[in-house]
């Protein structure tokens, strides 16, 4: 005989069996809902090259005496250092430094550089992946602009001088200099963004090859919370842990996007 309790039982196990691929759908979309120390697939890149500001930078403040404040690009603790230091047996380069914009790098780091990373030139160090961290500080210099009106896919040199349209020309750029490099575009962490320039980065792998995004604004850790904020920064940077935290972050998340693209990345040791 069929008791209440066994037809409960049964009505609960379908309901979740209805509900666990939306469970998985869910944990599946987001690609650092449990951030591994492990570098992963990541070990198959060995030239990385790092494009940012002073978040891409390592930038360590403190106080003088006085009270007045210093920063310094601390590269050994930068995130891309992080990742070097746990994948092995790779170089990275930072084309990076405290103040970037997107529009300044090129400057910079490209057509005549000088920098405070010992004036290290781009176009001399080819990768076979970069990952391009601005927009911080161009939110407060730039308008974002449209990247379907602002970048001419056929000349660079025609972009808008909007954030978007330099943005694209260093992916133009990197790209005359590795055509097959992969580049992992980066949206603006909470704590820094504004949404309008994140929306723009996020049509860069619709307009170019082998760009992928890594979607912080959407994924990555609400530093504006309190408690992690005191944990993971000194005042408005990271401190070291803060760091090695978003390495692990960064790894995990391409980690991820190599298993979803994995024909994109099978010819890499040929870069």
């Amino acid at each position: 005989m069929r008791t209440k309790e066994s037809s409960d039982m049964k009505k609960f196990f379908c309901l979740m069996a209805a509900l666990l691929p939306l469970v998985c759908a869910t944990a599946q979309e987001n690609p650092i809902s449990s951030i591994s120390k492990e570098p992963g697939w990541c070990t198959m890149i060995h030239r990385w090259g790092f494009i940012g500001d002073s978040l891409c930078s390592g930038e360590t403040e403190y106080n003088r005496a006085d009270g007045s404040t210093v920063w310094h690009d601390v590269y050994d603790y930068s995130w891309g250092q992080r990742i070097v230091a746990a994948v092995g047996g790779a170089v990275g380069y930072n084309f990076s430094q405290g103040g970037e914009t997107a529009k300044g790098w090129i400057r910079n780091f490209w057509d005549s550089p000088m920098n405070r990373n010992a004036d290290i030139s781009a176009k001399m160090h080819p990768c076979q992946a970069y990952i391009i961290a601005l927009g911080c500080n161009d939110r407060k210099k730039f308008e974002p602009g449209d990247a379907r009106k602002d970048i001419n896919l056929k000349d660079y040199t025609q972009n808008a001088d909007t954030f978007i349209g330099n943005y694209g020309g260093i992916i133009q750029r990197v790209k005359s200099l590795q055509p097959g490099a992969h580049i992992f575009v980066v949206t603006l962490p909470t704590l820094y963004g504004k949404p309008e320039f994140s929306a723009e980065i996020r049509k860069m792998p619709e307009l170019f090859d082998k760009v992928y995004l890594i979607d912080l604004e959407k994924y990555g850790m609400d530093f504006t919370d309190p408690d992690l904020k005191a944990r993971y920064f000194l005042k408005g940077h990271m401190n070291a842990a803060g760091y090695q935290l978003m390495a692990w972050t960064f790894m995990t998340y391409i980690n991820w996007i190599i298993e979803n693209n994995w024909d994109a990345f099978s010819d890499i040791a040929l870069l």
